[in-house]
């Protein structure tokens, strides 16, 4: 608009300067001219008053600048505007980048607690084997310890049994003893005329039982000491179960307080049995010794009777009926012997075929623990490779999914920078369309004058000021392109805000009428 009043009034006095020209050169020449040349054109010039000129340069300098404050509230507001967008999209990016870090939390929480549960699972299955393990255990030890009660109760009949067969043949031996004496007494008054003569060799006799009945006593306490030495082995067994026992206890003690008193209400008992059949074992083995002591008193009371009531003949069929006792004996003990041999030999082989039994079951069973630790540990690293796996996974996906997004956020982006500038293609077109149907066109304008013209819009499209910045010229096409783009206002500019700020607010177009 500076430059808008020197230019007005530069063509008013151009147009008077005409008007002159035309005036003078008619009125010093009207002679000639009628006579020799065709009459002129009539030239219509407006005259316009300078007050007008004034008043009208005033209005349009007071809209401009009315104008111009409007745009400058336009442009506070869209600064404003823009700035509110900035906070609004640094507040949206803000929660963004906090909801990816959630996200990210959760996925770690998530991932924590499988771990934590995955951990848990291996724990009870730990846990539920140990107590399988334990419950196996205190079977087997139950199924030992009621076969040793029962090899315990079995050698306790048997030991019974032997001091019946050995009551039995005391009783035998002394009724037997009791029915030679009265055959002794019944041939005593045959052999008196013969005691005489058999003395002598009685006392020989006498001698020779003596040394027989010395002898059976150290066969005697040989047996003895062998039985003695084979209870001592049994005490020993007894105690190294005692003691595989208390091993046994020891290892199930943390397996379950309830188990463990079990055992030990039941080891108590079974120490009461023991102690209860060594007692029994004790008062029979005094009964025997007494019983034999008592046989053995009253034998040689029988024999010292014997002796002096009987002669050659007592003591031959004494000497013979010890002979057959002590044949009948060492067969009998020979047979004792042989069967307690044989019965500790297949007790034996029962208790070294138990032992390697549990001892196969041990093994068996640390193998199929070891197995199935493996097996575990092999779950447990199964569960954590696909663990890591999903992981990987959904990282995998979430890559592909952010890739995906900057695909179509490009995508999106190129359909609208070519929807942009189509847009911005047809509203120039526009903008050009509508300029040039406002344009008029000066008197002597030339035809294919063209000229760019920048232009500074409102985003209504209200044009607030237009300058020539290429000029085609000729100054009066140039002021009437200006004049156009005014009139034209408001100019047909795209909807989109954005498009609008980067491409419309101040633009320049060339404008080239047809």
């Amino acid at each position: 608009m500076k430059s808008f009043k020197p230019s007005f009034v530069l063509a008013v006095a151009l147009h008077v300067l005409i008007v002159l020209l035309f005036s003078f050169s008619f009125l010093t020449e009207t002679d000639n001219t009628a006579r020799t040349s065709p009459p002129s054109e009539i030239i219509e010039a407006t005259m316009i008053d300078g007050s007008e000129i004034d008043a009208e340069a005033e209005r349009l300098k007071q809209a401009e600048a009315n104008k111009q404050a409007a745009e400058q509230q336009h442009r506070e507001q869209l600064e404003n505007a823009r700035k509110s967008e900035e906070q609004l999209l640094q507040q949206a990016q803000k929660q963004r980048v906090l909801e990816e870090q959630k996200a990210l939390e959760l996925a770690e929480k998530r991932r924590q607690e499988a771990l934590a549960e995955q951990k848990k699972q291996e724990q009870l299955e730990a846990k539920r084997q140990e107590q399988e393990r334990k419950l196996e255990e205190a079977k087997l030890k139950q199924a030992l310890e009621e076969k040793k009660a029962k090899e315990a109760a079995e050698k306790q009949k048997e030991i019974e049994k032997q001091v019946s067969v050995e009551q039995e043949k005391q009783a035998a031996a002394e009724r037997e003893a009791k029915i030679k004496e009265q055959k002794a007494l019944e041939q005593q008054k045959q052999q008196e005329r013969k005691a005489a003569e058999a003395k002598a060799k009685a006392e020989k006799d006498k001698q020779l039982a003596v040394e027989k009945a010395r002898a059976e006593q150290e066969q005697k306490a040989a047996e003895l000491k062998a039985k003695a030495e084979a209870e001592k082995q049994a005490d020993l067994a007894a105690e190294k179960a005692e003691k595989a026992r208390q091993v046994a206890e020891a290892d199930a003690k943390a397996k379950a307080e309830k188990e463990k008193q079990v055992a030990e209400e039941k080891s108590s008992k079974e120490r009461q049995a023991k102690q209860a059949a060594e007692r029994a074992e004790k008062e029979r083995q005094a009964n025997e010794a007494s019983a034999r002591a008592k046989a053995e008193k009253d034998k040689q009371e029988a024999a010292a009777k014997a002796r002096a009531e009987q002669e050659r003949q007592a003591a031959e069929a004494r000497v013979k009926a010890e002979k057959e006792k002590q044949l009948a004996t060492e067969k009998a003990e020979k047979e004792r012997q042989a069967k307690l041999a044989a019965e500790k030999a297949e007790k034996e082989r029962q208790a070294a075929e138990a032992a390697a039994k549990a001892k196969a079951e041990v093994d068996a069973k640390a193998k199929a623990e070891a197995a199935a630790k493996a097996r575990a540990e092999q779950e447990r690293q199964a569960a954590i490779a696909a663990a890591e796996k999903a992981e990987k996974e959904r990282q995998a996906a979430e890559a592909a999914a952010a890739a995906k997004a900057e695909q179509e956020r490009q995508a999106a982006a190129a359909a609208k920078a070519e929807s942009d500038k189509q847009a911005s293609q047809e509203a120039k077109q526009a903008i050009a369309r509508k300029v040039e149907g406002a344009w008029t066109r000066p008197m002597n304008a030339t035809a294919g004058l063209k000229c760019t013209i920048q232009v500074k819009l409102l985003a209504s499209g209200e044009v607030m000021d237009a300058v020539v910045v290429s000029s085609s010229g000729d100054a009066v096409f140039d002021r009437s392109a200006e004049n156009a783009v005014r009139k034209a206002s408001p100019l047909p500019v795209p909807q989109d805000r954005a498009l609008f700020n980067q491409e419309f607010r101040v633009f320049s177009f060339v404008f080239k009428p047809e």
